[in-house]
């Protein structure tokens, strides 16, 4: 997350840069009482004043070439409150330029990072989708996501997660999402895309930072295990039995809690005729109480009668799942 914030900073800088040497070019009948308003408030000692003086010019010059320099000068109040953590603050701040100067990047820049800390989220996605129509980057585009998300909003959280991803292909957390959109839409061959995307940045993906190595393992196996559960499906659908195998095996090996993948793998093994096995799947898909959980039950249920032309077994294969998984 620190990355994106130090990254939405110096993007924004470097745009400002660029519209400073763009807008240099061009002067306005009151360019000189502007550019000595705007001296005055640069050579100002008191902070206090220097902030009235600023603005005073972005109330008396609704628009001047000298904007970008006094917009700079503005951000360096932005300063204190970050590093304080008073986002409160740093939001009160940007709010208060961006009412004279409503496309101001450093004043959007600042009220985004500043609800973002504070998790207000209809007040980022206000801010950071007017950030980002100013100047793209990933960095907003995952914060936008993340609140569209915080607030329910599927669509709207899937439309962001794929602007995030157009700036940061490798973003693991958006690609697992994209993967769930995918499935969701029913589309498992863009959902498997995703996940060999999402397989290919863990390998060179290191622990964020404030997580130790044994809770990042952890974490980082059960995304691996969505990834293989997702090209698990992709062959599945194509009828690739064989492949569909491996990749759900793969899959509890990394996540044994993963139910969707012992559901599969419970028709895979019906499918070959390894009818102990199946059961054994079943009972694992049945007692982790996911979404698979009564169909495979079910499903259970009709293996084993249709095998063994009784119900006895059951209950022994259930508990012998439960042991093995650690479920009460």
């Amino acid at each position: 997350m620190h990355r994106y914030v130090v990254f939405l900073i110096l993007s924004f800088f470097s745009w400002q840069i660029t519209l400073a040497r763009a807008s240099d070019a061009q002067q306005s009948a009151t360019y000189e009482e502007e550019y000595a308003l705007y001296q005055k408030a640069n050579g100002e000692a008191s902070s206090v004043q220097k902030k009235a003086l600023i603005m005073e010019f972005v109330k008396k010059y609704s628009k001047s070439d000298l904007d970008t320099h006094v917009s700079g000068l503005y951000a360096q109040f932005y300063n204190e409150p970050r590093r304080a953590g008073e986002w409160q603050k740093l939001a009160g701040l940007a709010e208060e330029y961006l009412r004279h100067r409503p496309s101001d990047v450093y004043a959007m820049a600042a009220a985004t990072e500043a609800y973002q800390k504070l998790n207000s989220p209809q007040k980022l996605v206000e801010f950071g989708t007017r950030l980002y129509a100013q100047s793209p980057n990933g960095a907003t585009a995952y914060f936008v996501a993340k609140a569209y998300q915080s607030m329910n909003d599927r669509m709207n959280f899937s439309k962001w997660a794929d602007k995030t991803l157009q700036h940061d292909p490798g973003n693991v957390e958006m690609l697992v999402e994209a993967i769930s959109t995918a499935w969701g839409r029913q589309d498992l061959t863009k959902a498997a895309g995703f996940a060999n995307r999402g397989l290919k940045a863990l390998d060179t993906m290191k622990a964020p930072a404030g997580q130790d190595a044994a809770e990042w393992k952890t974490k980082s196996d059960q995304i691996r295990a969505y990834c293989m559960r997702a090209l698990g499906e992709e062959d599945y659908l194509k009828n690739a039995y064989p492949e569909s195998q491996k990749h759900f095996l793969a899959a509890v090996k990394l996540d044994p809690k993963n139910d969707m993948a012992h559901y599969r793998l419970g028709f895979l093994y019906w499918r070959a005729g390894a009818i102990d096995k199946g059961c054994a799947s079943f009972a694992r898909a049945t007692v982790l109480n996911g979404p698979t959980s009564s169909d495979a039950r079910k499903q259970l249920n009709d293996l084993y009668k249709q095998s063994y032309h009784n119900l006895l077994g059951v209950p022994k294969l259930l508990q012998s799942a439960k042991n093995e998984l650690g479920v009460k």
